[in-house]
């Protein structure tokens, strides 16, 4: 009996919590009045407003909705209220007399500052209009408390973006920016969302570029994320180059610490250009986050301008550049560093997809490929970090006193073979740093990371060994161990660079490598260290048999091609099967960069 009896009374305390809507008492902490205690998980609903500035008695239409496929409502309460305070503001108009009614907060008569529901129907999307006060009140934001059922409710958890007062102070730094991610994940790519993702089947964070899209009813919600200090932009392209493109900027403010996404479109190769009057024009729902290194934003975009209501009155959509999304498009993304909000042209990044997405499938796009003058300057350093500059380096280390008697283009054979790899390695270098410069407009690529500040250290060592070696002393100098000592340490890591570069350039997204070639990156750099050892196992026992060493002698001559072989003209021990060596290292390295370049080139 008494299980019935609290059966009965739960039943009631339902049936009075959701008809009346929320009471004038809830309007300060707008905590329902019933269920145990609220949720701490993130809510599955979002405030989306029409405006993110408002004037003095201007309207700013509110949205409250579900967000993908999550579940419905039966009772709200939404408020705006000025930012770092629970004052509630404006007006509200309901449109739907028979789901909502205003509620009135504060001490003033018939104020209308909140509005709830007025039904126990179950509600995906209600719709109101807020007025703002006569007198500007600073930035609004909207806060709603959301009932899903009895027991599972979101206390003042859904908030909107912020409603700017352009009259007042800078905007605080939303929750989610930098101190919260707003949790853009791969997960669902495929099979409930479609992605982009480069390098590919990448996951954010480590993505250095991503993008998602989901179909909700009329509306698309976007997910935009990549590695930058500044700014991640997806573009919304008929074709795969630049012009004519309905962008969308994710943009962080390193002044003010704040992440949001701003709408604009390009004509051509200039810089995209914005609303002035509705920066956010055709878009809802923005939030965006910074969080180490990592800039990530989700909006809302209407399929197409019938679809966005009110909003197809902004600029963007009379200007044509707000792009039917049941038709299909190519996904165009970039980066590059920002000022204040404002994008910086500084070298951006950019990939675009393989062919045309359709935004309202879940599939998985791949990117278009690499630029073909990347794919140059990839190759071009493979050739000369792998190959030239690791057979010069062999030759001048284990291969000094081969061929006594012999000589090529009037120097050792040693010497001349080591010279004509170097040199290969230097301009090699510099043909591949130029084509990249040139690709990035001579402009610093931030995106590049690592790989670049490596890349450039590279280069200047490259440069740096072949002025030394003009300049070296006589071997006759006492001096001469200190060049001897500086060759070697400038080579020894620019080699090692060099490769620790190519290692880095591999995961850019501009070059998209798949994980089977960093495999044979490091098959390579065993090979290699393996033909070191094997070489100075043979040169350790070759000279304990002979009493000779052919260790490097960094006090000696020994580097110099004049000199005579320190074992005289007629040894020959062990060099046959040196020469073995070398042939066999050569041959295997040649297969490990033959198979790189054809990766490089097949991507």
């Amino acid at each position: 009996m008494w299980r019935v009896i609290l059966s009965l009374l739960a039943v009631t305390a339902v049936v009075r919590a959701y008809p009346s809507g929320a009471p004038s008492t809830a309007c300060t902490d707008m905590f329902p009045q019933h269920g145990p205690s609220e949720q701490t998980s993130t809510p599955p609903y979002e405030l989306v407003v029409d405006k993110i500035i408002y004037a003095g008695g201007e309207e700013v239409q509110v949205t409250l909705r579900r967000t993908g496929n999550s579940a419905t409502f039966k009772g709200f309460f939404i408020q705006a209220r000025t930012v770092g305070s629970t004052d509630a503001q404006g007006r509200f108009t309901t449109l739907d007399s028979g789901t909502t009614k205003t509620v009135n907060c504060g001490s003033e008569a018939n104020s209308e500052n909140g509005v709830t529901h007025t039904g126990r129907t179950e509600k995906t999307e209600v719709t109101v209009t807020w007025t703002a006060p006569a007198n500007r009140v600073g930035h609004i934001q909207f806060r709603a408390t959301v009932v899903q059922t009895e027991t599972v409710f979101w206390v003042s958890e859904v908030t909107s973006a912020y409603v700017e007062d352009p009259t007042a102070g800078p905007v605080p730094t939303p929750a989610s920016s930098d101190s919260q991610d707003v949790g853009v994940t791969s997960n669902g790519c495929g099979s409930t969302k479609g992605c982009y993702q480069a390098p590919t089947n990448c996951a954010p964070p480590s993505c250095e570029y991503f993008s998602s899209w989901q179909t909700d009813g009329n509306n698309v919600l976007f997910e935009v994320s990549g590695t930058s200090n500044g700014y991640v932009a997806v573009g919304i392209s008929a074709d795969n180059t630049m012009g004519l493109d309905d962008i969308y900027e994710c943009v962080y403010n390193s002044d003010s610490g704040d992440t949001t996404v701003y709408s604009s479109w390009s004509t051509g190769r200039s810089m995209p250009e914005r609303d002035t009057t509705q920066p956010q024009g055709g878009i809802s729902t923005v939030v965006g986050s910074y969080v180490e290194g990592v800039v990530s934003c989700k909006f809302t975009r209407s399929i197409n301008d019938a679809a966005a209501g009110r909003r197809k009155r902004q600029a963007k959509v009379n200007n044509g550049r707000f792009y039917d999304l049941n038709n299909d498009f190519y996904v165009l993304m970039s980066k590059g560093s920002t000022s204040g909000n404002a994008l910086s042209y500084h070298a951006t990044s950019r990939v675009v997809s393989s062919g045309k997405v359709d935004f309202q499938s879940n599939t998985q796009v791949t990117g278009a490929g690499s630029p073909d003058i990347v794919k140059a300057h990839g190759s071009l350093m493979m050739i000369a970090w792998i190959c030239t500059a690791s057979v010069g380096v062999l030759m001048a280390r284990f291969f000094k006193h081969l061929w006594p008697d012999s000589q090529l283009c009037k120097e050792k054979v040693w010497f001349a073979i080591h010279r004509a790899m170097m040199i290969s390695t230097v301009l090699l270098t510099i043909i591949a740093f130029i084509l990249i410069m040139t690709y990035n407009n001579w402009l610093w690529a931030f995106h590049a990371g690592a790989h670049a500040i490596v890349g450039i250290i590279v280069v200047i060592l490259a440069l740096i060994n072949p002025l030394m070696a003009l300049a070296r002393p006589h071997p006759d100098q006492p001096k001469r161990f200190i060049f001897n000592w500086a060759h070697w340490a400038v080579g020894t890591a620019a080699r090692i660079l060099g490769v620790v570069a190519i290692f880095l350039g591999m995961d850019l997204a501009a070059l998209d490598l798949p994980p089977a070639a960093t495999f044979i990156m490091v098959g390579w750099v065993i090979w290699h260290a393996l033909a070191e050892v094997v070489l100075e196992i043979h040169n350790c026992s070759t000279s304990s048999k002979s009493g000779r060493s052919e260790e490097m002698e960094m006090d000696t001559a020994a580097g110099d091609p004049k000199a005579k072989p320190l074992r005289g003209g007629n040894y020959t021990g062990g060099h046959g099967i040196r020469k073995g060596i070398l042939g066999l290292y050569v041959l295997g390295m040649l297969g490990f960069l033959i198979a790189l370049l054809v990766y490089v080139g097949l991507n």
